[in-house]
């Protein structure tokens, strides 16, 4: 997981902050479960194969959603304040399901959640 791809982390005064931005998160569990990202490596390359091999097998594998999320929520267990951005990519439906479940257990172990909008986000 590159985490820098959708949380950014800071500091404000004696709180760790961190900024969570939806629509980039999407983008990269839209990338996780198409495989985009996973090619096998095994897989040899194509100076490796014999001229008469033809194309080698479509080989992918997936991370499962559930261990990106519980990574996710590893990422952010020492944070204080957690800052949603781009809150209009929650309309996806499982999508607003698993973030709206990695958001409840950050506040249920005393984590404050924040949304900001694009206007807020732009006068930042």
């Amino acid at each position: 997981m590159n985490r820098r791809d959708f949380l950014f982390f800071r500091t404000e005064g004696s709180k760790r902050v961190a900024e969570l931005s939806c629509e980039k998160l999407f983008m990269h569990c839209a990338d996780l479960s198409s495989g985009f990202q996973q090619a096998d490596a095994e897989a040899g390359t194509m100076d490796e194969a014999d001229w008469w091999a033809g194309e080698p097998p479509l080989s992918i594998s997936s991370i499962d959603p559930e261990d990106f999320f519980r990574s996710v929520q590893t990422e952010i267990a020492a944070i204080d304040i957690l800052q949603v951005l781009d809150i209009q990519w929650l309309a996806q439906g499982e999508f607003r399901i698993r973030v709206e479940t990695l958001l409840a257990a950050f506040k249920a172990k005393g984590g404050e959640v924040t949304y900001r909008t694009p206007e807020a986000k732009a006068t930042a």
